[in-house]
């Protein structure tokens, strides 16, 4: 069977079709917290009542003014659109229930239940895009569901989640894990989440599965000095950096992938170009690497260049790739030769 299969006609109009709902989704939840989020409500402060709003995740109150016909009517208004989004959103939701089991049906349910609930939650925190990106074979699945192809099994099997912290943006910590940071968060997800004894980078569940946070390895981090974490929490995780994250704060790359179920995942990752550029950075320069890993990170190298080339109709020498250094992008050189037309086959 080959490495790459491109989906067939009734499984790519079902993805699309599915992914502009979720679009729909996110925009009328994104109103439902921000526009009509938390509540609104009149309130009595001596003898006088105040329209106060308390925003969606925070605890702070902001008076909207007293008690008039106008703010009557902006409450009004509230309520309304507020009853309005809520409706839409479940309706949404519903469609996205009803079409996961078709997905699933047909094969497109790809990323494991776990993996896809603590992106669910990066994203719910807004921390996915902004502050943390995934990295490592989970970004797999993002590349493959853009490029409307399967890769392999064998070479998405993985029981971790890499996540990059990009310590030029600041992560806005509130609600449930306004103390406890990336540790907090994935334990609203899995409560036997903890902090792996000699190795702070790490948290890991009951069953072994574990996130690794990571951060590159820059100028700007050579010259700071202290610990990477996300919050001041003692049990939050401590990034790590190696050699080969030097140059991981390039363009992103975002996709709506499926869950085990059928139901859409947001994924934010690094460019697949520089996804497979590293991988080879690591299979030719890294000696301490087991030898088991790298052959199956050539083998995700090679098969990401070709949907980089062939499905996506990227370049490696896109100026958006400026920022690496010459010897790092001279590496697609080595992808020349691979004969893609024997890798695909249609499903």
């Amino acid at each position: 069977m080959s490495e790459i299969i491109q989906l067939n006609y009734e499984s790519l109009r079902d993805a699309v079709d599915v992914r502009d709902q979720f679009d729909l989704f996110r925009d009328a939840r994104r109103d439902a917290r921000h526009s009509y989020g938390g509540s609104m409500k009149f309130e009595r402060r001596g003898n006088t009542e105040y329209l106060i709003r308390r925003p969606h995740g925070s605890s702070t109150r902001n008076s909207c003014g007293r008690r008039t016909p106008e703010t009557e009517e902006t409450l009004q208004k509230f309520l309304v659109g507020k009853a309005e989004v809520q409706d839409r959103l479940a309706a949404l939701r519903q469609q996205l229930n009803d079409r996961a089991r078709i997905l699933r049906a047909r094969g497109l349910g790809r990323v494991p239940l776990l993996t896809a609930r603590i992106m669910r939650k990066l994203d719910d925190l807004n921390w996915l895009g902004t502050s943390l990106t995934v990295l490592g074979t989970n970004a797999l699945f993002a590349y493959e569901a853009s490029a409307g192809v399967r890769i392999e099994a064998g070479l998405l099997a993985t029981s971790d989640v890499d996540v990059l912290n990009d310590v030029r943006r600041r992560l806005d910590l509130s609600g449930e894990v306004r103390e406890t940071g990336l540790v907090g968060a994935l334990r609203s997800v899995d409560r036997s989440f903890r902090k792996t004894p000699n190795r702070p980078c790490t948290a890991a569940n009951r069953d072994g599965y574990m996130v690794d946070l990571v951060e590159p390895l820059d100028h700007g981090r050579i010259m700071r000095e202290g610990e990477a974490r996300l919050s001041e929490h003692p049990d939050d995780l401590v990034a790590t950096t190696t050699e080969s994250s030097r140059w991981l704060n390039t363009p992103k790359f975002e996709a709506t992938a499926f869950d085990e179920t059928g139901l859409p995942v947001r994924i934010v990752t690094i460019d697949p170009r520089v996804f497979a550029l590293q991988k080879q950075w690591i299979v030719e320069n890294d000696s301490t690497r087991d030898p088991l890993r790298r052959i199956r990170d050539a083998e995700q190298a090679r098969i990401v260049a070709v949907i980089v080339t062939r499905h996506l109709g990227l370049s490696f020498d896109d100026p958006a790739l400026s920022g690496l250094p010459g010897s790092f992008r001279e590496l697609s050189d080595r992808w020349t030769d691979v004969p893609t037309e024997d890798l695909t086959d249609r499903w």
